[in-house]
């Protein structure tokens, strides 16, 4: 059975990037996510879209917008989340993927957080707002412990070394 689940970084306070670009370089987060995701589909929106610059390679991009002329070279283009999720978990099954991963932006990530089976958050020890003055922040979802607990085996307890801007740690959410 193929898992959805999101995956995200965000700092202190919940802040998720700037909405076009990212506010921090963590690389060992950049490669937790990569081991995480690869191979399997990725779902994001036009937005998270281009602020990658192009397609994520060794996994299937599968990009959100109600645009009906937009073009995502190495990516395929859905006009519905649904869309998006149903042609995300065929080509998860047709490939063995053991993941369909929901990559962003917010919106996205709030709009599947009845959905998923888990979170994969990794939370940073920085403040985008001190860093970045007069940004635009975009929050990640709230994550209600009624409904989530930590999965303490594919948890960090102690923050890992400084990467590039920040300590860092992954959580797993997974629905109680």
């Amino acid at each position: 059975m193929t898992i959805l689940a999101s995956i995200w970084a965000q700092d202190v306070k919940g802040v998720l990037g700037s909405g076009t670009d990212m506010l921090w370089r963590v690389p060992a987060d950049f490669a937790h996510f990569k081991k995480s995701t690869l191979g399997c589909p990725i779902i994001m929106g036009r937005r998270s879209w281009m602020a990658l610059g192009g397609a994520l390679p060794g996994r299937t991009n599968i990009v959100i917008t109600r645009s009906p002329d937009f073009e995502a070279p190495g990516a395929l283009v859905a006009h519905s989340l649904g869309d998006a999720l149903e042609l995300a978990k065929r080509i998860a099954e047709a490939e063995g993927a053991h993941h369909v991963w929901i990559t962003g932006g917010g919106d996205v990530y709030e709009q599947t957080m009845d959905l998923v089976d888990e979170l994969v958050v990794t939370e940073l020890d920085f403040d985008a707002a001190a860093a970045h003055p007069g940004a635009p922040l975009v929050k990640a979802p709230l994550i209600d412990e009624e409904v989530w607990g930590v999965d303490p085996k594919r948890s960090d307890e102690d923050w890992q070394a400084k990467s590039g801007d920040a300590r860092w740690r992954v959580r797993t959410y997974v629905r109680r």
